[in-house]
């Protein structure tokens, strides 16, 4: 797949002379994909070499194969780069699970790994903000590697929590909490994730938005069914979205059907 990533890029390149440089490295940069893919299978893909330049080729001109070939509009290898964004459901974005997918982002920046600037193992569907969040941030030890949509699957038990702050109007403040029996690193690595895109700040400004529509839904059951019928209504909620135990959603109306508070009518307080 590399290999023919690569051909397809190194076919829109008019320059012959550079043609036969970049011919030159084919077997550097397909073995860089393979080391990668290899190193991300067993999470450690802060062992990844940076180096400026790969044979007599330039990280400036390895670049160039991304921004002219690739993301390009007439790109020689645009068809390649929008089945990679247009891969995840319903276009949203699986670093995030919120935003939809505008742009591919390297997971390793290709300003530090420019022999991985066309790698389809390290473009990954994104939005915008998170895009923008990572940059070009690169993990130098284990914990400081963000979550892979290929590799890591962070999906299959709870490992982001919220509080309810009643201080002041209720708000939902989201956290990390990850399960006991997680590895230390795997621990951090969910806490690098989080904090490296922001999933505090996106996860709050969503849910905090939906409180104001719910506090008028939740009034006009109270009005028939009472406190329990708020209850019900919460955890139907939650269980609705219990395939996706760490989406903003899910974590929001468990919180709230765990509050006795909001429940006997603290929803009340929720602010135009």
């Amino acid at each position: 797949m590399a290999a023919d990533v690569l051909a397809t890029c190194f076919g829109g390149v008019a320059d012959a002379e550079l043609q036969l440089r970049l011919q030159a490295i084919t077997p550097l940069l397909v073995a860089a994909a393979a080391n990668y893919d290899q190193l991300a299978r067993v999470q450690s893909l802060h062992e990844v070499v940076r180096a400026p330049n790969v044979g007599a080729v330039t990280r400036s001109e390895l670049e160039a194969l991304y921004s002219k070939q690739m993301s390009a509009s007439n790109g020689a290898a645009r068809v390649i780069y929008n089945a990679i964004r247009n891969a995840p459901p319903n276009g949203k974005c699986p670093l995030c699970g919120i935003g939809t997918v505008t742009v591919l982002d390297h997971h390793l920046p290709k300003a530090h790994y420019p022999s991985l600037s066309v790698c389809p193992f390290n473009l990954v569907p994104a939005c915008d903000f998170c895009n923008n969040a990572k940059r070009a941030r690169f993990p130098t030890c284990a914990e400081e590697q963000t979550l892979h949509p290929y590799y890591d699957d962070y999906t299959q038990q709870q490992w982001i929590f919220a509080q309810l702050d009643i201080e002041g109007p209720p708000v939902l403040v989201f956290h990390v909490d990850a399960p006991a029996h997680w590895t230390q690193i795997d621990r951090l690595r969910a806490k690098r994730h989080f904090d490296v895109v922001k999933l505090g700040v996106s996860y709050t400004s969503n849910a905090n938005d939906d409180l104001i529509p719910l506090r008028g839904h939740l009034t006009t059951i109270a009005a028939t069914k009472g406190a329990g019928g708020v209850q019900a209504y919460l955890a139907e909620e939650q269980a609705r979205y219990a395939d996706r135990l760490n989406s903003w959603q899910h974590i929001m109306f468990q919180t709230l059907a765990a509050s006795p508070w909001f429940i006997g009518g603290g929803y009340l307080q929720i602010p135009d």
